[in-house]
């Protein structure tokens, strides 16, 4: 027999268990529940705890396919494209949108054993994504001479600009220094709190002094340093006003450094790069070949 409780005299509707009336200015109005749950809640499933045997076999599977993954060819994934109908595609992504936002940017998946250590390096781009401001700090007047007629000198001077920036006289807005031995000390004695924190003090140990200037700040141009973080490495490779023989160029750049990280690794098992993509702000991830 249902479990049914008749409140009332009047009848009650077929199929209502367990029913309550509800009096309102209009008509009668049968609220219900049901009496019993019997079979009508949901059983919660059980989770089921792997041991630790079992988490290491599952890692192990997930590290063997991607390093399946990294030895695939780019043509086998279903995005892959050439790099000049990728980067068609990019910018019509971009069609509208601000010149500032228009970053053509590199990712490149990382396969790599427990400690192993990140890759990192810096890439020499033969086309800068940005025009670098440079200030050059030196007290051989005919060095300073020779710098500016070779390339695009934002900022150059000797004690005398030491002192205008320490007086607040001149505004930081460079984002690459250099400077020459016979100053150096003086920078960072006077300017070293100034400088510093702003990451364009002159350091010995960054590179950024040489009695070779010319030298050095041909090899800085461009220069963009990368870091592997979380298995991948993203770089800015480009703006889509580029060409594609530009772009092209950078990317070698950047294949070049990536590799050479990974040969210069110290570690017995050195990490493998794997998938890379093209992407744009605004564009999708599209797979090229970076081998």
């Amino acid at each position: 027999m249902s479990c049914q409780r008749i409140l009332y005299a009047r009848s009650i509707p077929q199929g209502i268990k367990h029913s309550h009336r509800l009096f309102t200015t209009s008509s009668l109005v049968y609220a219900t529940e049901e009496a019993t749950i019997k079979n009508d809640a949901p059983i919660a499933t059980p989770v089921k705890t792997l041991t630790k045997e079992q988490l290491k076999k599952k890692e192990l599977r997930k590290f063997l396919k991607s390093k399946a993954d990294a030895r695939k060819a780019a043509s086998e994934y279903p995005l892959y494209m050439k790099i000049p109908e990728a980067l068609r595609y990019l910018r019509a992504a971009e069609v509208g949108q601000p010149n500032s936002q228009q970053t053509v940017s590199l990712t490149t998946l990382i396969v790599s054993d427990k400690g192993v250590p990140p890759l990192y390096g810096n890439i020499s781009f033969p086309v800068p994504l940005r025009k670098s401001k440079i200030a050059v700090f030196s007290n051989d007047v005919e060095k300073l001479e020779e710098l500016k007629q070779k390339y695009d000198i934002y900022l150059s001077g000797g004690s005398e600009l030491i002192a205008e920036i320490k007086n607040g006289n001149v505004k930081i807005d460079f984002d690459k220094a250099f400077a020459t031995t016979d100053i150096a000390s003086s920078l960072t004695t006077q300017l070293g709190r100034i400088l510093g924190p702003k990451g364009v003090l002159p350091n010995v140990k960054k590179g950024t002094v040489s009695d070779d200037l010319v030298t050095l700040i041909r090899e800085n141009l461009g220069t963009m340093p990368f870091r592997e973080r979380n298995k991948c490495i993203s770089i800015g490779i480009g703006k889509t006003t580029f060409s594609d023989e530009q772009i092209l160029q950078n990317i070698l750049a950047a294949r070049k450094a990536l590799k050479e990280a990974v040969s210069t690794q110290k570690s017995k098992k050195p990490s493998m790069l794997s998938k890379t993509t093209l992407t744009s702000s605004h564009g999708p991830g599209l797979v090229i070949d970076f081998n």
